[in-house]
């Protein structure tokens, strides 16, 4: 039967005017359902290598202190991406809820900048505060993205107990049994200016003891998340204790003596707070009034028997630790700050004072080669006597909060506060407080606990 062409058309004419705009309209849909897929599959694995960088960024350390920003750099893209797709800044909740904290901070900030304006090295003084206040937001918004994205936190937690027990696992085969692990990553950095951008010492243990330090304070942190997570976990951080103990011995070679004064710290941290949170509030108290008068006698005894500058040529400590060096290294700081008392000669400038650079006599050493290797007296020396006073009672403020979540049976509220005990012990012998490495370890470190204090409700076994 034959065909009619005009109504062969008109059929041809229906369908491109009613079936062909439904199926242009639906493919028009696929396509951007395929696409936001396809972007949010992407912001997905943005987000996993952000935590796994995260992870990465403290026990990276190893191999120079530059690298703890390279693992940074990811997780900011990650932020800025997802303020621009959401339209949305970090939260100010931390802000709003805790105001005494906020205020603080505030009022420490601005003592700080006094002391960086009257002093005689202002652009140095000047810098290090911006850079040190600027870590402060920094911080706080890594901490929103972790306590927003849950995966992100589990993931860099994680992240953070495999590469600091694979760390330790190196370092102490190439400290106890054969360095060409480091001989093969330091040939790879011969030349002097990427050597020095990295800060990599050609010699094993010098390049080993600034982790020394970083390594004390992951421990506690490694420990939490593995009881957390439980299982293999569990087990990985376990022998993480053995692992930086020995770290920490370096051969008997050359111990790390403050990173030990940092686990120390960190153990006797948990135990008091294990003691403490079954006693009334009074007891409590009573116990940390006790605690504050015998830290302020045993600060009065070092600092009235450290030696005064000038030195005589021949050692004579009065007190047995720590070294001689470090003994006329603090008492040439202490001598600074008690002629600036109360807002110091300004924040990362004691080695500029007159007389720092002079040659201990009897010693090939200046007094004060570039810091004072005690954070409490860098402080003190170089924002004065309201400086200090203020960073500690901030930092009372913040040990009061968390224990208030502690006594409650709060892990994370416990390991944040281990952590703290951990760095400042450490840093009475150590870095320049100033240090932004050392200052982003903290930031970092207590953001992975702080992000789920809200969240935990665990309880002790």
């Amino acid at each position: 039967m034959a065909v009619c062409p005009v109504r062969t058309y008109f059929n041809w004419y229906d369908k491109l005017r009613f079936v062909a705009p439904k199926r242009a309209s639906f493919d028009v849909r696929s396509i951007a359902v395929t696409s936001m897929k396809f972007i949010n599959g992407k912001s997905d694995a943005l987000h996993r290598l952000a935590g796994i960088s995260l992870g990465l960024a403290a026990p990276a350390l190893v191999l120079g202190k530059t690298l703890i920003f390279a693992s940074l750099i990811l997780p900011v893209l990650v932020i800025f991406l997802d303020i621009i797709q959401t339209r949305k800044m970090p939260s100010t909740l931390y802000a709003k809820n805790h105001r005494w904290l906020f205020w603080l901070t505030a009022i420490t900030a601005c003592s700080w900048l006094f002391s960086c304006i009257i002093s005689n090295e202002v652009s140095k003084s000047l810098a290090t505060w911006a850079r040190t206040i600027a870590l402060i937001p920094f911080f706080l918004t890594i901490l929103e993205l972790l306590r927003i994205n849950r995966n992100i936190h589990e993931l860099t937690l994680k992240t953070l107990i495999c590469s600091y027990a694979i760390v330790l696992f190196i370092a102490n085969f190439s400290l106890y049994i054969d360095d060409f692990i480091y001989e093969l990553y330091a040939s790879a950095f011969k030349s002097e200016i990427v050597s020095q951008f990295f800060q990599i010492s050609p010699v094993l243990l010098q390049m080993l003891k600034p982790y020394y330090s970083v390594a004390a304070c992951t421990l506690p942190v490694a420990l939490w998340a593995g009881v957390r997570f439980g299982g293999l976990w569990k087990g990985i951080a376990i022998l993480c204790v053995p692992l930086t103990l020995t770290l920490l011995y370096g051969n008997g070679q050359q111990p790390g003596m403050s990173a030990t004064f940092g686990v120390i710290a960190g153990i006797s941290a948990f135990f008091i707070i294990i003691v403490l949170r079954g006693m009334s509030q009074r007891t409590v108290n009573f116990i940390c009034i006790l605690v504050v008068l015998c830290a302020c006698a045993s600060a009065v005894f070092i600092l009235s028997n450290l030696p005064v500058p000038p030195v005589l040529p021949e050692p004579a400590p009065k007190i047995p630790i720590p070294d001689w060096h470090r003994q006329v290294i603090w008492g040439f700081t202490f001598d600074v700050g008690m002629q600036h008392p109360w807002f110091g000669v300004g924040p990362n400038t004691i080695n500029l004072s007159p007389g720092a650079s002079d040659i201990i006599p009897g010693m090939n050493q200046e007094y004060v080669p570039s810091h004072p290797h005690n954070w409490i007296l860098e402080i003190f020396s170089e924002t004065g006597f309201f400086g200090i006073f203020l960073l500690i009672s901030l930092l009372s403020v913040f040990v009061c909060m968390l224990f208030e979540r502690a006594k409650n049976k709060n892990q994370a509220a416990i390991a944040s506060i281990v952590v703290l005990a951990s760095f400042l012990c450490s840093s009475l012998g150590n870095f320049s407080i100033w240090s932004v490495w050392w200052l982003a370890v903290l930031g970092l470190l207590l953001s992975l606990p702080l992000a789920v204090i809200n969240k935990e409700h665990e309880v002790d076994n």
